[in-house]
């Protein structure tokens, strides 16, 4: 009868919840010797206490709940990795992260044990029992969502398996550009500067990640930096992650970090920054060995200063030196000096100690036919030098998840099909068994830290008591939004795919940039996709053939797309009844984006209508569009406005103009703040002014680096 009782008991528990008294973290005293795991247990402490408003203790056997953790002996936490083991050239070393938590329901209680090899794998363990499990969601570095841990969420007896889909996973964070932390990884003096990488650094380790890597500038103060360099290695190794510093040989433009400056003695120039730059104790050299992303340069120096490198980092510090791939095709650089290095073998052996990285633009993954960037008509050839530098070096996936230059945050537009591409392009990479991914970040206002969180997330497989868990492109934007709002999201997601890039509209919907109005042929390069006709040769020689086939096949999809995503968005709205700001972020970013669509609609059927009187000399009724552009604009205005409430860094950091360290002299947002690139879009509209330099904004001479 007793046990019968006890029986009756349990599975009573297990259908209504466990009511948490308290909470026990169980562990050996070795693991609090160890920074890695240190900080992860005593964060992880706080976490749950502040779910749960609960007693979470250490090692206290009557607790109701038993996390317990595993004893890793310093041989153990450097069991490598399949990708170390398979690896036929040299490979640098990351411990095995696997993780497996078990629970039984035993007495009354809850005991959860974790299987895992490293320091690390504590750690990651840790941080996806509480994101995958029990309802914390690590979305932004600023923000997380806490759960309300009245009950044990986890009923029965389970198995849970984790398993890393890359060896090195992480993010690089593009500084060059004027983003959330670019001014506090390069100044030490800026308030808090430290605190905020180390809280970016945090929401890396929380989300199982394990590379940290940012943009070096030239204008740092060098006497001062490189301590406030050594403080954040020493931050990001106590986590347990791999610190990278990206930098040039000798790239002029946007402020970059050179190893050399002048041209007399570049090696003496290249040891003593490479001898200063090790003080800081960097895991990688991410390396730039192009002057210009169109210039290749003098190729047999190149080679010969690359051996150089190679050799000294080799005799002289830990790091390893990886280098990337530009989309730009070999063909459309600018060369010089075109024999190649003469190899021989000793040389062969030492640029294999190099790795790279495979670089793709934009919201297209690297293996889908239509994708105009970069003078490309897709990304395939990244993707064929992707598998083909994976059999004879360390190979990296690096793709983008914002691209900021008027393509997505700077308009802005909430790009959502970003998320269907980057989780097919890591499917690709797992298939392939690709050991590193690497996300080029521009920003994270704007909707854009869900596709970073969402990145960070698919880098990890998970399996249930044996079966994978399914894997979806919203499937974690889904869990910060109501159930009512999910279809709703995933509709705009589709709509987008169908509209913007199945259907091209996208060559519509960017801002123009520099050298989409420049008239030197040979420089006007289409880095985003763009009209096959210019907005210039529309309004001013455009026949009516070309015309009417702009007004009945392109305006009726944007007014298309703009109607429907509006009523999505109406929708969701509708179904907002709180106050949440990441899901009114989420609603405003899709509102701006079908405005966007509006805007263009109403800027083209103005300039068509100044071309179709020109041509037939009668006025047409159309004129008045652009009333309605500016109308459209201003509705858009308002949301920008009161999004800038919600930042989570200062707008005066991100959204204002300042003069800094980048090329720009603005934050990132200010191209927000007063929708430039709309205005410009009516005001050359209306003058009939399609110069390159037309209420400008960008100091070209700055950026290309002819001017500091």
């Amino acid at each position: 009868m007793r046990k019968f009782k006890l029986n009756f008991i349990l599975l009573f528990i297990a259908l209504k919840g466990f009511a948490i008294e308290s909470i026990s973290i169980n562990f050996a005293i070795s693991l609090i010797d160890t920074s890695i795991t240190k900080i992860a247990i005593e964060d992880v402490q706080q976490l749950l206490s502040k779910a749960c408003q609960c007693e979470v203790n250490f090692n206290r056997p009557n607790a109701a709940i038993q996390i317990n953790l595993p004893t890793i002996g310093h041989q153990t936490a450097s069991t490598p990795t399949m990708f170390s083991t398979a690896a036929t050239f040299p490979y640098r070393h990351y411990p095995n992260h696997d993780y497996t938590w078990k629970q039984e329901q035993t007495e009354g209680k809850y005991m959860l044990y974790l299987t895992t090899n490293s320091w690390q794998g504590v750690s990651f363990g840790l941080y996806g029992l509480l994101q995958e499990k029990l309802g914390f969601k690590f979305y932004h570095p600023r923000e997380t969502v806490i759960p309300n841990l009245t009950t044990w969420p986890l009923t029965g007896d389970f198995t849970w398996q984790a398993k890393p889909v890359f060896d090195k996973k992480g993010f690089h964070l593009h500084t060059q550009h004027p983003l959330e932390l670019t001014e506090q990884l390069h100044d030490s003096t800026i308030p808090n500067a430290l605190g905020d990488i180390k809280q970016y650094i945090d929401w890396l380790a929380r989300n199982g990640q394990n590379y940290f890597e940012f943009c070096l500038l030239e204008n740092i103060d060098r006497k001062v930096w490189i301590n406030h360099a050594r403080n954040m290695t020493d931050y990001v190794h106590q986590r347990g992650l791999i610190a990278a510093v990206d930098l040039s040989l000798h790239m002029i433009q946007q402020k970059t970090f050179q190893l050399y400056v002048s041209p007399i003695n570049k090696k003496k120039q290249i040891e003593k920054n490479l001898a200063w730059l090790t003080e800081a104790n960097w895991d990688v050299m991410n390396m730039e060995f192009s002057t210009a992303e169109f210039i290749s340069g003098n190729v047999k120096k190149k080679e010969e200063l690359r051996q150089f490198i190679i050799s000294w980092l080799r005799d002289n510090s830990k790091m390893k030196l990886m280098g990337r791939q530009h989309v730009v095709r070999h063909e459309n650089e600018s060369k010089k000096g075109k024999k190649v290095f003469e190899w021989d073998s000793a040389a062969i052996a030492l640029d294999l100690e190099r790795g790279v990285l495979s670089h793709t633009v934009m919201f297209y993954d690297m293996t889908e036919e239509n994708a105009p960037v970069y003078e490309n008509k897709n990304q395939r050839h990244m993707y064929d030098f992707l598998l083909r530098e994976h059999a004879k070096r360390e190979t990296w996936y690096y793709p983008e998840s914002a691209y900021w230059i008027t393509f997505d945050v700077s308009v802005p537009m909430l790009l959502l099909p970003y998320l269907s591409a980057r989780l097919a392009d890591i499917d690709t990479c797992a298939k392939h068994q690709i050991p590193g991914h690497i996300t080029f970040s521009s920003g994270w206002e704007w909707g854009y830290w869900m596709i970073d969180w969402s990145i960070a997330r698919w880098s990890w497989q998970h399996t249930n008591n044996g079966v994978a868990e399914k894997r979806s492109a919203e499937r974690y934007v889904h869990e910060l939004l109501p159930d009512k709002q999910q279809e709703l999201f995933t509709a705009q997601l589709n709509l987008q795919q169908q509209y913007l890039k199945d259907s091209s509209l996208m060559q519509w919907m960017t801002a123009m940039t520099i050298t989409d109005e420049i008239s030197i042929k040979a420089v006007a390069n289409e880095f985003h996709p763009r009209p096959k006709t210019s907005y210039k040769y529309i309004r001013n020689k455009a026949t009516l053939d070309q015309l009417n086939e702009i007004s009945t096949t392109y305006l009726p999809r944007l007014d298309s797309f703009s109607i429907k995503s509006m009523r999505i968005t109406n929708t969701m709205q509708s179904l907002h009844v709180d106050s949440t700001n990441r899901v009114q972020e989420v609603i405003d970013g899709c509102r701006v984006t079908a405005l966007r669509a509006t805007h263009r609609a109403a800027i083209l059927r103005y300039i068509i209508a100044c071309r179709k009187t020109k041509l037939s000399n009668e006025k047409n009724d159309e004129l008045n569009q652009l009333v309605i552009a500016k109308n459209i604009r201003e509705d858009a205005q308002k949301t920008v406005l009161q999004r800038e409430q919600f930042y989570r860094y200062a707008a005066e950091l991100i959204a204002r103009k300042r003069w800094e360290h980048t090329a720009y002299h603005f934050g990132y947002l200010f191209p927000v703040s007063e929708l430039h690139f709309w205005n410009r879009e009516e005001q050359q509209a209306k003058k009939n002014q399609y110069r390159p330099l037309f209420m400008n904004i960008w100091n070209i001479g700055r950026i290309v680096g002819l001017i500091k």
